[in-house]
């Protein structure tokens, strides 16, 4: 079970890692998704709402900056956590010890999720009106993917 728990860390290390690549390869579809979504270009765009878009390029600079960084921080988090457990796997009380650090990654990748795509993008910026540019059941689906790693990870092994 230790050795599955490790594996389902390193899956989410992996994952983001992943992301954090694309984003930095290939910032011209990253960033198009951050505007077109912080726009609210493809939102009804209903005139109460449309004062909450941002436009300014710096400023979606500084968002889609920030979501990679989460995104780095939490997989970096992530990959030290599957480490740590992993060098711990042989001894229960150092393993219980070492998930504290895969706990906190994965916590920060549920964050990231939950915060900053269910609750920013979707009610925010009124996301889950665009047909064109919907994210929101992936990021459902990573933010449940964090929370129920770390309901594993969490899980006390005798």
């Amino acid at each position: 079970m230790r050795v599955i728990k490790v594996l389902l860390v390193a899956g989410m290390a992996l994952f983001l890692t992943f992301a954090v690549l694309g984003n930095v390869s290939m910032p011209q579809i990253g960033f198009g998704a951050v505007k077109t979504a912080v726009s609210m270009e493809t939102t009804f765009q209903h005139p109460g709402a449309m004062w909450r878009a941002i436009t300014n390029p710096a400023l979606l600079y500084v968002i889609f900056g920030g979501i990679v960084l989460g995104e780095a921080l939490a997989g970096a988090v992530c990959w030290a956590g599957a480490a740590r457990m992993f060098a711990a796997r042989r001894d229960p009380r150092a393993f219980e010890s070492a998930k504290s650090t895969a706990v906190l990654g994965l916590g920060i990748a549920a964050a990231l999720y939950f915060i900053g795509w269910l609750v920013v993008a979707q009610e925010w910026f009124e996301m889950w009106q665009s047909q064109k540019l919907n994210v929101l059941q992936d990021a459902f689906r990573m933010f449940a993917s964090a929370l129920l790693i770390i309901l594993v990870v969490g899980k006390k092994d005798d």
